[in-house]
């Protein structure tokens, strides 16, 4: 972080400077800075990490020089860097003022180049809906790793004292959603929710767990902030406790989750008598037409185009690709059977390959993308017999089956059937040149589905604005009360 590393008055000095920017990544200034030493029909090229494209880095830095009149005239979108660190890179060349002669974009001739790496002009941005707004979180944060367990140090403290069970519970992370077969917390944690500090103090030996290894963490926390000062103060609990989350899956039977920070994006039912970690999402439905509509290559597109990205992982981020995401008009409100059997299904015939081969999400997905997918292949992947790889390669095949009529089934809940959405081995632009072949739609149909989703939250934009869509407009079963304050804001990477 850059208030750790460089001090809070580097961060308030750059702030002001460099205003409206606010909080961003270091590449941020640097590009400013040069941009700002730069004569009048000047030239800058320089070397910077692929998250210059990304969210608030982008609008913080691209999208500040475009604004101010200069032209991107060069721009390679990822390449793997040539030397030993795992990294991936852009290139990036700028102008000082308008620029009529060469633009390049991955080492191709285009007219114009905007913020987002792509051959165009640069567009109004999305912004976010009302009618998405609660129903995606992070999970909690502790700030103190002396809440986690081991099972059997919780099986332990649960067998000495069977009322330690009301707070000690699984604890599941990304790790474990993506690279698990069976999806299962690999650890317990103890959760005082929000409890008070004397009523956490009647669950003795889980309180003096806490008080000996979490205490000393929080209490050297630098007391000048505010939200440090209130992680001081409540030791005891999780830093984010994320009570909105839990109180609106305290009456489902399962919910949906996806990490942070994945290749593949996908989302997988959970049960909700567990504690989330922050590496997750957690989308706080039960309803498996809208598992379908975050399932679905259209909204895969929408967040790789919105969120950020780590190498070439996504690093998904629901302010940015969740909350602006446009769904099928009325389906918040109702239900659509069709779109939910067929995620259901989906969810299901994923779940059956998983546990046969034994390999989790990431590698299923690798395998879904493999165009050289064969029984050998999966054999090798999964390290199963001939007859199980078999089995596990037509499973596959059907799987992208499920995907395609998934897909389809999304663009006709809005109404698109005149888009062709060519789903076969293309390249994905946007991925690192080393790995840019998946089993989706085509680069035009992924152009013409960003344009259609823009201009859906736009328009959604200007309704909300005249005619804001009411939250008790869904189903909202009543949900236990919370004693504890006003939920914490909401983190993000």
């Amino acid at each position: 972080a850059l208030s750790s590393n460089y001090g809070h008055d580097f961060c308030e000095y750059v702030k002001w400077q460099y205003a409206p920017t606010g909080l961003s990544d270091l590449v941020v200034y640097f590009l400013r800075r040069i941009y700002g030493l730069l004569r009048d029909n000047g030239f800058a090229a320089i070397i910077t990490t692929n998250s210059i494209v990304d969210g608030n880095i982008r609008k913080d830095g691209l999208q500040q020089i475009v604004t101010a009149g200069g032209e991107i005239n060069m721009a390679v979108r990822g390449m793997k860097w040539p030397g030993v660190a795992n990294l991936v890179v852009s290139l990036l060349a700028l102008h000082k003022g308008k620029w009529d002669g060469l633009k390049e974009l991955d080492n191709q001739p285009v007219k114009l180049i905007n913020t987002f790496f792509e051959a165009g002009e640069n567009i109004r941005e999305p912004v976010r809906l009302a009618e998405n707004s609660g129903t995606m979180y992070q999970g909690s944060i502790s700030r103190g790793d002396g809440f986690l367990l081991t099972h059997d140090q919780a099986d332990a403290l649960i067998l000495r004292d069977q009322k330690n069970k009301e707070v000690i519970k699984p604890i599941i992370n990304g790790k474990e959603v993506n690279s698990e077969p069976n999806q299962v917390p690999g650890r317990s944690t103890i959760d005082f929710f929000n409890m008070s500090e004397v009523q956490a103090g009647k669950y003795q030996e889980p309180f003096s767990i806490v008080s000996s290894l979490v205490k000393p963490v929080r209490m050297a926390l630098n007391d000048k902030t505010a939200i440090n000062q209130d992680h001081r103060s409540r030791w005891w609990q999780y830093a984010f406790v994320r009570e909105s989350l839990y109180r609106n899956i305290n009456d489902l039977s399962r919910c949906f989750v996806t990490a942070r920070t994945t290749k593949h994006l996908s989302f997988s039912g959970m049960p909700t008598d567990i504690v989330f970690s922050d590496a997750l999402y957690v989308f706080t439905t039960d309803r498996w037409d809208l598992f379908a509509l975050v399932q679905s290559t259209l909204h895969e597109v929408w967040a790789r185009k919105y969120s950020g990205s780590l190498k070439q992982d996504l690093r998904y981020s629901p302010s940015k690709c969740f909350d602006t995401f446009a769904f099928p008009t009325g389906l918040w409100q109702n239900a659509d059977i069709a779109l939910a059997d067929l995620g259901k299904r989906y969810h299901t015939h994923r779940k059956q390959i998983m546990c046969s081969l034994w390999v989790g999400l990431t590698k299923i997905y690798n395998l879904f993308h493999a165009c050289d997918l064969s029984t050998e292949i999966v054999a090798k992947v999964s390290k199963k017999g001939r007859a199980t790889a078999a089995a596990g390669f037509e499973a596959i095949i059907e799987l992208r089956r499920l995907h395609i009529a998934l897909d389809i089934a999304v663009r006709d809940a809005y109404g698109w059937q005149d888009l062709n959405l060519e789903h076969d081995f293309h390249k994905v632009e946007t991925l690192p040149e080393n790995d840019r072949v998946r089993y989706t739609i085509s680069p035009a149909a992924r152009r013409e589905v960003l344009k259609r989703l823009l201009a859906e939250n736009h328009v959604r934009t200007g309704s909300e604005t005249n005619n804001p869509i009411s939250k008790s407009k869904r189903s909202n079963p009543k949900r236990r009360a919370i004693t504890y304050g006003p939920d914490l804001f909401r983190l993000e990477s």
